[in-house]
Protein backbone atom coordinates (compact mmCIF):
# COMPACT_ATOMS: atom_id res chain seq x y z
CA UNK A 1 0.00 0.00 0.00
CA UNK A 2 2.71 2.38 0.95
CA UNK A 3 4.25 1.95 -2.54
CA UNK A 4 1.28 3.51 -3.95
CA UNK A 5 0.60 6.00 -1.80
CA UNK A 6 4.11 7.51 -2.65
CA UNK A 7 3.37 6.88 -6.20
CA UNK A 8 0.52 8.97 -6.48
CA UNK A 9 2.13 11.45 -4.32
CA UNK A 10 5.37 11.36 -6.67
CA UNK A 11 2.41 11.85 -9.66
CA UNK A 12 0.84 14.86 -7.81
CA UNK A 13 4.27 16.41 -6.97
CA UNK A 14 5.41 16.29 -10.88
CA UNK A 15 1.76 17.58 -11.30
CA UNK A 16 2.04 20.60 -9.41
CA UNK A 17 5.85 21.14 -10.48
CA UNK A 18 4.74 20.96 -14.12
CA UNK A 19 1.78 23.22 -13.46
CA UNK A 20 3.71 25.84 -11.75
CA UNK A 21 6.27 25.92 -14.31
CA UNK A 22 3.81 26.35 -17.34
CA UNK A 23 1.99 29.11 -15.15
CA UNK A 24 4.77 30.99 -14.64
CA UNK A 25 5.97 30.73 -18.26
CA UNK A 26 2.71 32.07 -19.27
CA UNK A 27 2.59 34.99 -16.63
CA UNK A 28 5.71 35.91 -18.28
CA UNK A 29 4.59 35.90 -21.44
CA UNK A 30 1.63 37.86 -20.42
CA UNK A 31 4.02 40.33 -19.59
CA UNK A 32 6.47 40.32 -22.31
CA UNK A 33 3.04 41.02 -24.55
CA UNK A 34 1.66 43.64 -22.83
CA UNK A 35 5.48 45.48 -22.74
CA UNK A 36 5.60 45.22 -25.89
CA UNK A 37 2.66 46.53 -26.74
CA UNK A 38 3.16 49.66 -24.66
CA UNK A 39 6.12 50.15 -26.29
CA UNK A 40 4.38 50.78 -29.59
CA UNK A 41 3.36 53.79 -27.71
CA UNK A 42 6.74 55.02 -27.91
CA UNK A 43 7.92 54.08 -31.18
CA UNK A 44 8.55 50.18 -31.23
CA UNK A 45 7.56 48.28 -34.21
CA UNK A 46 8.71 44.92 -34.60
CA UNK A 47 7.70 41.20 -34.22
CA UNK A 48 8.65 37.95 -32.08
CA UNK A 49 8.64 34.42 -32.02
CA UNK A 50 9.41 32.73 -28.06
CA UNK A 51 9.61 29.52 -28.38
CA UNK A 52 10.24 26.71 -25.32
CA UNK A 53 10.38 23.38 -25.56
CA UNK A 54 9.32 22.66 -29.45
CA UNK A 55 6.56 24.50 -28.37
CA UNK A 56 5.33 28.07 -29.64
CA UNK A 57 4.34 30.52 -26.72
CA UNK A 58 4.28 34.03 -28.13
CA UNK A 59 4.26 34.68 -31.76
CA UNK A 60 3.03 38.10 -32.78
CA UNK A 61 4.06 41.22 -34.75
CA UNK A 62 3.76 45.26 -33.16
CA UNK A 63 3.37 48.33 -34.65
CA UNK A 64 2.78 49.35 -37.88
CA UNK A 65 5.43 48.43 -40.68
CA UNK A 66 4.30 51.57 -42.03
CA UNK A 67 4.09 54.36 -39.66
CA UNK A 68 0.71 55.77 -40.00
CA UNK A 69 -0.77 53.59 -41.71
CA UNK A 70 -2.91 50.50 -41.67
CA UNK A 71 -0.35 47.94 -42.28
CA UNK A 72 0.27 45.91 -39.44
CA UNK A 73 3.50 44.24 -38.77
CA UNK A 74 2.82 39.93 -38.64
CA UNK A 75 5.39 37.64 -37.87
CA UNK A 76 5.26 37.03 -41.66
CA UNK A 77 6.80 40.28 -42.41
CA UNK A 78 10.06 40.71 -43.99
CA UNK A 79 13.08 42.77 -42.01
CA UNK A 80 16.89 43.27 -42.95
CA UNK A 81 18.54 40.62 -40.72
CA UNK A 82 22.35 42.47 -40.50
CA UNK A 83 25.02 40.33 -39.66
CA UNK A 84 22.66 37.14 -38.59
CA UNK A 85 23.81 36.87 -42.02
CA UNK A 86 27.06 35.53 -40.59
CA UNK A 87 25.65 31.88 -39.16
CA UNK A 88 24.47 31.30 -42.54
CA UNK A 89 27.64 31.54 -43.97
CA UNK A 90 29.62 29.95 -41.74
CA UNK A 91 27.19 26.70 -42.30
CA UNK A 92 27.69 26.36 -45.34
CA UNK A 93 31.78 26.29 -45.43
CA UNK A 94 30.76 24.10 -42.55
CA UNK A 95 28.98 21.82 -44.67
CA UNK A 96 30.66 22.16 -47.83
CA UNK A 97 34.07 21.06 -46.04
CA UNK A 98 31.75 17.94 -44.85
CA UNK A 99 31.56 17.54 -48.65
CA UNK A 100 35.40 17.62 -49.33
CA UNK A 101 34.89 21.01 -51.32
CA UNK A 102 37.07 22.89 -48.80
CA UNK A 103 38.88 22.74 -45.54
CA UNK A 104 38.36 25.51 -42.49
CA UNK A 105 42.37 25.19 -42.69
CA UNK A 106 42.34 26.16 -46.12
CA UNK A 107 44.94 29.60 -46.83
CA UNK A 108 43.67 32.61 -48.97
CA UNK A 109 46.64 31.44 -51.44
CA UNK A 110 44.51 28.39 -52.33
CA UNK A 111 41.79 30.64 -53.38
CA UNK A 112 43.13 34.05 -55.11
CA UNK A 113 45.97 34.97 -57.25
CA UNK A 114 48.82 37.40 -56.04
CA UNK A 115 47.95 37.00 -52.38
CA UNK A 116 50.23 39.47 -50.30
CA UNK A 117 52.81 38.13 -47.71
CA UNK A 118 50.88 39.30 -44.84
CA UNK A 119 48.15 37.83 -45.79
CA UNK A 120 49.17 34.14 -47.63
CA UNK A 121 49.02 32.49 -43.99
CA UNK A 122 45.08 33.69 -43.12
CA UNK A 123 43.19 30.62 -42.74
CA UNK A 124 39.02 30.52 -43.20
CA UNK A 125 39.25 29.17 -39.54
CA UNK A 126 40.67 32.65 -38.87
CA UNK A 127 37.90 34.37 -41.14
CA UNK A 128 35.07 32.71 -39.41
CA UNK A 129 36.27 33.42 -35.95
CA UNK A 130 37.23 37.32 -36.76
CA UNK A 131 40.90 36.65 -35.89
CA UNK A 132 42.24 36.97 -39.26
CA UNK A 133 43.61 40.54 -39.08
CA UNK A 134 41.73 42.08 -41.72
CA UNK A 135 39.49 45.50 -41.23
CA UNK A 136 35.64 45.24 -40.07
CA UNK A 137 35.12 47.01 -43.62
CA UNK A 138 37.25 48.83 -46.27
CA UNK A 139 35.20 52.10 -46.93
CA UNK A 140 32.85 50.43 -49.52
CA UNK A 141 29.07 51.45 -48.94
CA UNK A 142 26.47 49.15 -48.65
CA UNK A 143 24.84 49.47 -52.06
CA UNK A 144 28.40 50.34 -53.72
CA UNK A 145 28.24 48.60 -57.58
CA UNK A 146 32.03 47.76 -57.17
CA UNK A 147 33.10 45.10 -59.14
CA UNK A 148 34.39 41.65 -57.42
CA UNK A 149 37.45 42.16 -59.13
CA UNK A 150 38.06 45.57 -57.56
CA UNK A 151 36.45 44.15 -54.44
CA UNK A 152 38.66 41.74 -53.38
CA UNK A 153 41.95 43.57 -55.05
CA UNK A 154 41.01 46.36 -52.52
CA UNK A 155 40.71 43.66 -49.57
CA UNK A 156 44.17 42.11 -50.06
CA UNK A 157 45.97 45.50 -50.44
CA UNK A 158 44.08 46.88 -47.02
CA UNK A 159 46.88 46.39 -44.66
CA UNK A 160 45.68 43.96 -41.64
CA UNK A 161 45.09 45.77 -38.37
CA UNK A 162 47.02 42.84 -36.72
CA UNK A 163 48.63 39.29 -37.57
CA UNK A 164 46.58 36.62 -38.59
CA UNK A 165 45.78 34.15 -35.44
CA UNK A 166 46.54 37.05 -33.02
CA UNK A 167 43.54 38.54 -31.38
CA UNK A 168 39.72 38.83 -32.52
CA UNK A 169 38.11 41.79 -34.50
CA UNK A 170 35.31 41.59 -36.33
CA UNK A 171 35.67 42.18 -39.78
CA UNK A 172 32.42 41.81 -42.54
CA UNK A 173 34.74 41.77 -44.71
CA UNK A 174 36.29 38.72 -43.79
CA UNK A 175 33.14 37.28 -44.20
CA UNK A 176 32.75 38.31 -47.78
CA UNK A 177 35.92 36.89 -48.48
CA UNK A 178 34.31 33.40 -47.25
CA UNK A 179 31.16 34.25 -49.85
CA UNK A 180 33.80 34.62 -52.63
CA UNK A 181 35.36 31.32 -51.48
CA UNK A 182 31.88 29.33 -51.63
CA UNK A 183 31.24 30.65 -55.28
CA UNK A 184 34.67 29.24 -56.19
CA UNK A 185 34.40 26.19 -54.72
CA UNK A 186 30.38 25.30 -55.96
CA UNK A 187 30.72 27.14 -58.67
CA UNK A 188 27.50 28.97 -58.33
CA UNK A 189 26.73 32.60 -56.85
CA UNK A 190 26.69 32.60 -53.16
CA UNK A 191 22.54 32.91 -53.02
CA UNK A 192 21.95 29.77 -55.39
CA UNK A 193 24.88 27.83 -53.02
CA UNK A 194 22.82 29.59 -49.66
CA UNK A 195 19.41 28.35 -51.19
CA UNK A 196 20.55 25.00 -52.47
CA UNK A 197 22.84 23.82 -49.58
CA UNK A 198 20.85 25.68 -46.13
CA UNK A 199 17.57 27.53 -47.14
CA UNK A 200 15.09 25.53 -49.58
CA UNK A 201 16.28 22.21 -47.13
CA UNK A 202 15.00 23.95 -44.08
CA UNK A 203 11.99 25.20 -45.96
CA UNK A 204 13.19 29.01 -45.78
CA UNK A 205 11.14 30.18 -48.90
CA UNK A 206 10.85 33.73 -48.12
CA UNK A 207 14.99 34.19 -47.14
CA UNK A 208 17.31 35.78 -48.99
CA UNK A 209 18.43 38.74 -51.33
CA UNK A 210 17.28 38.34 -54.72
CA UNK A 211 15.43 35.05 -54.99
CA UNK A 212 13.51 34.67 -52.25
CA UNK A 213 9.67 34.37 -52.82
CA UNK A 214 8.12 37.77 -51.80
CA UNK A 215 4.13 37.02 -52.40
CA UNK A 216 1.55 38.62 -50.16
CA UNK A 217 4.93 39.09 -48.16
CA UNK A 218 5.18 42.27 -46.74
CA UNK A 219 8.29 43.87 -46.75
CA UNK A 220 8.99 46.28 -43.89
CA UNK A 221 11.02 49.53 -45.10
CA UNK A 222 13.22 51.20 -42.38
CA UNK A 223 12.76 54.28 -40.11
CA UNK A 224 15.81 55.47 -38.51
CA UNK A 225 16.06 56.11 -35.50
CA UNK A 226 12.44 55.27 -35.54
CA UNK A 227 11.60 58.67 -37.35
CA UNK A 228 13.02 58.74 -40.92
CA UNK A 229 12.03 56.33 -43.12
CA UNK A 230 14.65 54.56 -45.79
CA UNK A 231 13.82 52.23 -48.05
CA UNK A 232 14.56 48.09 -47.03
CA UNK A 233 17.23 46.53 -48.65
CA UNK A 234 15.46 44.58 -50.80
CA UNK A 235 14.11 47.75 -53.04
CA UNK A 236 17.83 48.75 -53.29
CA UNK A 237 18.61 44.51 -54.43
CA UNK A 238 15.86 44.77 -57.37
CA UNK A 239 16.35 48.56 -58.54
CA UNK A 240 20.62 47.28 -59.13
CA UNK A 241 19.63 43.57 -59.90
CA UNK A 242 22.49 43.09 -57.59
CA UNK A 243 23.59 42.69 -54.28
CA UNK A 244 26.84 44.87 -53.23
CA UNK A 245 30.37 42.65 -52.07
CA UNK A 246 29.89 44.85 -49.17
CA UNK A 247 27.22 42.94 -47.49
CA UNK A 248 27.06 39.54 -49.88
CA UNK A 249 27.97 37.07 -46.89
CA UNK A 250 28.61 38.88 -44.07
CA UNK A 251 24.86 40.77 -43.75
CA UNK A 252 21.58 42.20 -45.44
CA UNK A 253 19.82 39.05 -45.99
CA UNK A 254 16.56 39.39 -46.10
CA UNK A 255 13.94 37.38 -43.93
CA UNK A 256 10.91 37.12 -41.49
CA UNK A 257 10.66 35.94 -37.47
CA UNK A 258 8.75 32.53 -39.05
CA UNK A 259 11.09 31.72 -41.56
CA UNK A 260 14.38 32.04 -38.77
CA UNK A 261 12.02 29.71 -36.58
CA UNK A 262 11.94 27.13 -39.73
CA UNK A 263 16.25 27.35 -39.76
CA UNK A 264 16.19 26.99 -35.81
CA UNK A 265 14.05 23.83 -36.12
CA UNK A 266 16.17 22.62 -38.96
CA UNK A 267 19.41 23.33 -36.57
CA UNK A 268 18.01 21.91 -33.20
CA UNK A 269 17.04 19.06 -34.90
CA UNK A 270 19.94 18.53 -37.57
CA UNK A 271 17.42 18.29 -40.55
CA UNK A 272 20.34 20.41 -42.57
CA UNK A 273 23.27 20.76 -40.58
CA UNK A 274 24.58 17.41 -38.82
CA UNK A 275 25.28 17.41 -35.06
CA UNK A 276 28.84 16.94 -35.74
CA UNK A 277 28.37 20.03 -37.86
CA UNK A 278 26.93 22.02 -35.14
CA UNK A 279 29.69 21.33 -33.18
CA UNK A 280 31.66 23.16 -34.78
CA UNK A 281 29.92 25.91 -35.42
CA UNK A 282 28.49 26.02 -32.08
CA UNK A 283 32.21 25.30 -30.29
CA UNK A 284 33.61 28.69 -28.56
CA UNK A 285 36.73 28.93 -30.84
CA UNK A 286 38.24 32.58 -29.87
CA UNK A 287 38.03 34.43 -26.38
CA UNK A 288 36.07 37.89 -28.01
CA UNK A 289 35.19 39.40 -25.00
CA UNK A 290 36.97 38.71 -22.09
CA UNK A 291 34.95 41.42 -19.83
CA UNK A 292 32.07 39.64 -21.11
CA UNK A 293 33.01 36.41 -21.06
CA UNK A 294 31.78 36.31 -24.81
CA UNK A 295 33.32 33.62 -27.28
CA UNK A 296 33.06 33.39 -30.94
CA UNK A 297 32.11 30.26 -32.65
CA UNK A 298 31.42 29.58 -36.20
CA UNK A 299 29.26 32.92 -37.10
CA UNK A 300 27.93 33.02 -33.26
CA UNK A 301 28.59 34.89 -30.35
CA UNK A 302 28.52 32.21 -26.64
CA UNK A 303 27.91 33.42 -23.68
CA UNK A 304 26.50 32.18 -20.24
CA UNK A 305 22.45 32.54 -20.48
CA UNK A 306 21.17 34.03 -17.10
CA UNK A 307 20.64 30.40 -15.30
CA UNK A 308 23.95 29.69 -15.90
CA UNK A 309 23.73 27.80 -19.24
CA UNK A 310 24.43 28.45 -22.43
CA UNK A 311 23.61 31.30 -24.51
CA UNK A 312 24.16 31.04 -28.95
CA UNK A 313 22.97 34.23 -30.08
CA UNK A 314 24.27 36.77 -32.87
CA UNK A 315 22.33 39.95 -33.59
CA UNK A 316 22.67 42.14 -36.88
CA UNK A 317 22.03 45.59 -37.79
CA UNK A 318 22.60 47.87 -40.26
CA UNK A 319 21.39 51.14 -38.31
CA UNK A 320 17.90 51.12 -39.36
CA UNK A 321 16.44 47.53 -38.46
CA UNK A 322 17.65 45.29 -35.65
CA UNK A 323 17.45 41.62 -35.43
CA UNK A 324 18.29 39.14 -32.56
CA UNK A 325 18.37 35.35 -32.06
CA UNK A 326 18.88 34.10 -29.17
CA UNK A 327 19.15 30.45 -28.12
CA UNK A 328 19.44 28.40 -24.73
CA UNK A 329 19.94 24.76 -25.56
CA UNK A 330 19.49 23.53 -22.03
CA UNK A 331 16.45 25.64 -21.77
CA UNK A 332 15.38 24.01 -25.58
CA UNK A 333 14.17 28.06 -25.65
CA UNK A 334 15.14 30.56 -28.66
CA UNK A 335 14.19 33.78 -29.19
CA UNK A 336 13.74 35.64 -32.26
CA UNK A 337 13.29 39.05 -32.48
CA UNK A 338 13.55 41.94 -35.70
CA UNK A 339 13.01 45.54 -35.76
CA UNK A 340 12.64 47.93 -38.61
CA UNK A 341 13.04 50.90 -36.43
CA UNK A 342 16.21 50.60 -34.54
CA UNK A 343 16.27 53.70 -31.16
CA UNK A 344 18.59 53.45 -28.38
CA UNK A 345 16.40 51.13 -26.65
CA UNK A 346 15.80 48.33 -28.82
CA UNK A 347 18.19 46.07 -28.73
CA UNK A 348 17.89 45.75 -25.10
CA UNK A 349 14.29 44.05 -25.69
CA UNK A 350 15.34 41.02 -26.77
CA UNK A 351 17.67 40.63 -23.54
CA UNK A 352 14.82 41.74 -20.95
CA UNK A 353 12.66 39.19 -22.89
CA UNK A 354 14.77 36.78 -22.10
CA UNK A 355 15.44 38.08 -18.67
CA UNK A 356 11.39 38.68 -18.00
CA UNK A 357 11.59 34.41 -18.93
CA UNK A 358 13.91 33.30 -16.76
CA UNK A 359 12.58 35.82 -13.60
CA UNK A 360 9.21 36.52 -13.14
CA UNK A 361 10.22 39.79 -10.75
CA UNK A 362 11.99 41.11 -13.29
CA UNK A 363 10.70 44.42 -14.62
CA UNK A 364 12.38 45.89 -17.67
CA UNK A 365 12.23 49.38 -17.91
CA UNK A 366 9.61 51.40 -20.11
CA UNK A 367 10.81 51.73 -23.72
CA UNK A 368 11.81 55.22 -24.02
CA UNK A 369 13.27 57.07 -27.04
CA UNK A 370 16.90 57.67 -27.18
CA UNK A 371 17.96 61.87 -27.06
CA UNK A 372 19.22 60.99 -31.29
CA UNK A 373 15.15 60.51 -31.89
CA UNK A 374 14.37 63.25 -29.33
CA UNK A 375 16.02 65.63 -31.62
CA UNK A 376 15.31 64.47 -34.94
CA UNK A 377 11.23 64.69 -34.34
CA UNK A 378 12.18 68.28 -32.82
CA UNK A 379 14.46 69.28 -35.81
CA UNK A 380 11.87 67.88 -38.05
CA UNK A 381 8.78 69.52 -36.74
CA UNK A 382 10.83 73.21 -36.14
CA UNK A 383 9.10 75.34 -38.77
CA UNK A 384 11.15 78.34 -38.31
CA UNK A 385 14.71 79.77 -39.83
CA UNK A 386 17.82 77.81 -39.21
CA UNK A 387 19.30 80.14 -36.85
CA UNK A 388 16.35 79.56 -35.03
CA UNK A 389 16.46 76.31 -35.05
CA UNK A 390 20.01 76.54 -33.43
CA UNK A 391 18.82 78.84 -30.72
CA UNK A 392 15.78 76.42 -29.68
CA UNK A 393 18.26 72.78 -29.76
CA UNK A 394 20.78 74.70 -27.32
CA UNK A 395 17.41 75.61 -24.73
CA UNK A 396 15.81 71.93 -25.47
CA UNK A 397 19.20 69.87 -25.72
CA UNK A 398 22.11 71.31 -23.85
CA UNK A 399 22.38 68.03 -21.69
CA UNK A 400 22.24 65.93 -24.40
CA UNK A 401 24.43 67.22 -27.01
CA UNK A 402 27.34 67.32 -24.45
CA UNK A 403 27.68 63.47 -26.27
CA UNK A 404 28.99 64.70 -29.62
CA UNK A 405 27.68 61.71 -31.21
CA UNK A 406 24.11 62.54 -30.42
CA UNK A 407 24.49 65.88 -32.84
CA UNK A 408 26.60 63.96 -35.62
CA UNK A 409 24.12 61.11 -36.28
CA UNK A 410 20.85 63.16 -36.11
CA UNK A 411 22.79 65.56 -38.26
CA UNK A 412 23.68 63.09 -40.87
CA UNK A 413 20.24 61.09 -40.91
CA UNK A 414 18.82 63.97 -41.73
CA UNK A 415 21.67 64.70 -44.64
CA UNK A 416 20.91 61.51 -45.92
CA UNK A 417 16.75 61.77 -45.95
CA UNK A 418 17.35 65.19 -47.98
CA UNK A 419 17.38 67.58 -44.77
CA UNK A 420 20.59 69.22 -45.58
CA UNK A 421 19.76 72.87 -44.10
CA UNK A 422 18.48 71.19 -40.92
CA UNK A 423 21.85 68.72 -40.93
CA UNK A 424 23.79 71.41 -41.28
CA UNK A 425 22.54 73.51 -38.57
CA UNK A 426 22.71 70.26 -36.23
CA UNK A 427 25.94 69.81 -37.55
CA UNK A 428 27.27 72.93 -37.19
CA UNK A 429 26.57 73.62 -33.84
CA UNK A 430 28.72 70.27 -32.97
CA UNK A 431 31.64 71.58 -34.50
CA UNK A 432 31.46 74.61 -32.52
CA UNK A 433 31.19 72.52 -29.11
CA UNK A 434 33.92 70.24 -30.11
CA UNK A 435 35.90 71.97 -32.86
CA UNK A 436 38.52 69.25 -32.15
CA UNK A 437 37.36 66.71 -33.50
CA UNK A 438 37.87 65.96 -37.73
CA UNK A 439 35.55 63.20 -37.59
CA UNK A 440 32.47 66.09 -36.55
CA UNK A 441 34.48 68.30 -39.20
CA UNK A 442 33.52 65.22 -42.07
CA UNK A 443 30.29 64.92 -41.15
CA UNK A 444 29.74 69.05 -41.58
CA UNK A 445 31.03 68.92 -45.29
CA UNK A 446 29.26 65.70 -46.16
CA UNK A 447 26.38 67.74 -45.56
CA UNK A 448 27.34 71.21 -46.79
CA UNK A 449 28.63 69.19 -49.99
CA UNK A 450 24.76 67.53 -50.27
CA UNK A 451 23.51 71.23 -50.50
CA UNK A 452 25.94 72.46 -52.91
CA UNK A 453 27.82 74.96 -50.89
CA UNK A 454 31.09 73.79 -51.88
CA UNK A 455 33.45 76.38 -50.42
CA UNK A 456 31.81 75.47 -47.18
CA UNK A 457 32.45 71.98 -47.49
CA UNK A 458 35.85 72.05 -48.62
CA UNK A 459 36.70 74.29 -45.46
CA UNK A 460 35.42 71.57 -43.56
CA UNK A 461 36.54 68.75 -45.19
CA UNK A 462 40.20 70.37 -45.01
CA UNK A 463 39.72 70.70 -41.07
CA UNK A 464 39.09 67.15 -41.20
CA UNK A 465 42.60 66.13 -42.22
CA UNK A 466 44.15 68.84 -40.36
CA UNK A 467 42.94 67.06 -37.09
CA UNK A 468 43.29 63.85 -38.45
CA UNK A 469 45.15 61.15 -35.62
CA UNK A 470 48.44 60.00 -36.15
CA UNK A 471 47.35 56.09 -36.68
CA UNK A 472 44.02 54.93 -38.33
CA UNK A 473 42.16 57.95 -39.60
CA UNK A 474 38.90 56.34 -40.54
CA UNK A 475 37.43 59.74 -42.30
CA UNK A 476 40.59 60.97 -43.64
CA UNK A 477 40.19 58.83 -47.01
CA UNK A 478 36.42 60.17 -47.28
CA UNK A 479 37.76 64.06 -46.75
CA UNK A 480 40.69 63.60 -49.73
CA UNK A 481 38.06 61.78 -51.83
CA UNK A 482 35.78 64.74 -51.58
CA UNK A 483 38.40 67.35 -51.74
CA UNK A 484 39.11 65.90 -54.79
CA UNK A 485 35.85 65.82 -56.09
CA UNK A 486 34.64 69.63 -55.25
CA UNK A 487 37.85 70.52 -56.60
CA UNK A 488 36.80 68.70 -60.20
CA UNK A 489 33.56 70.54 -59.99
CA UNK A 490 34.75 73.97 -59.24
CA UNK A 491 37.55 73.28 -62.08
CA UNK A 492 34.49 72.08 -64.71
CA UNK A 493 31.94 75.22 -63.41
CA UNK A 494 35.03 77.85 -64.84
CA UNK A 495 34.25 79.19 -67.39
CA UNK A 496 37.36 79.26 -70.03
CA UNK A 497 37.99 82.12 -71.70
CA UNK A 498 40.29 82.81 -74.61
CA UNK A 499 43.08 85.79 -74.88
CA UNK A 500 42.73 87.87 -78.59
CA UNK A 501 45.13 88.17 -80.89
CA UNK A 502 46.96 91.62 -81.79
Amino acid sequence: MKPFVLLIILSWTIQVSAQSTLQGESWAVERIDDHLTRSVESGFSGALIIASKNKVVLKKGYGQAEHNQSSLITPATLFDIGSVTKQFTAALVVKLQSEGKLSVQDTLARYFAKVPEDKQSITLHQLLTHSSGLPGGIGVSDFDPISTEVFFETVLSTPLIDKPGASFHYSNVGYSVLARIIEKVTSMTYESALRKYLLLPAGMEHTGYLQLNTDQQQVAPGYKAGVLRVQPNLAHYRQHGRVSWALKGNGGLVSSVEDMYLWYQALQNHTVISAAQWDELSHPHVLANAKFQEHYGYGWSLYRAPDGGQLITHNGSDGVFYFDFRWQPEQQQVIIFASNALMQPTPALSENIELMLADNTFNPPAFEPGPITRVLRFALNYSSSPQALKKALIRQFSQVMEERVVLNRAGLALSDAGYHKKAIVLLELNTEQFSDDGNLWDSLGEAQLKDNQLEAAKHSFANALALAPDKRCYWCANARKKLEHIKLRQKAATPVTSGSAG
